[in-house]
């Protein structure tokens, strides 16, 4: 893949008058997804809290309902606290998001999704689920 600064950061100058430009994490992972959205590529940035034990309780909970529905790859990287999940499958990654959105108080996750974040890339990943199902 053949990627410019122009091509992943529009919004941004990139002119030989501005030698530098700034960025901030949502730009780099709004990017990331736009990139990879002919391949339908879903991107999931966990947010752990600091560690305490109603955390890890948490934590665990999440891993045991992830495994019990069978996401163990997703239960595995979740255990190690990854950081950021990328899933090839929009289906695998709808379920994956309200497992974790819906049965962790403790851990939070925001998804990136053909260049969409928040209620737009859910409704877009929704979408091309519910078609591939």
């Amino acid at each position: 893949m053949n990627a410019s600064l122009e091509m992943l950061f529009p919004d941004h100058v990139h002119n030989d008058d501005h030698i530098v430009t700034a960025l901030n994490h949502q730009d780099i992972v709004v990017a990331l997804s736009a990139a990879l959205k002919t391949q339908d590529v879903a991107v999931l940035h966990m947010l752990y809290p600091r560690t305490d034990a109603r955390t890890h309780r948490s934590l665990d909970a999440l891993v045991d309902v992830l495994h019990g529905h069978g996401l163990h790859e997703v239960a595995k990287l979740v255990a190690q606290e990854a950081h950021y999940l990328l899933f090839k499958d929009p289906v695998k990654a709808r379920r994956a998001f309200h497992e974790i959105r819906n049965d962790s108080l403790a851990i939070g996750v925001h998804l990136y999704y053909h260049g969409l974040v928040g209620e737009a890339a859910e409704r877009a990943l929704d979408k091309d689920a519910l078609r591939k199902n």
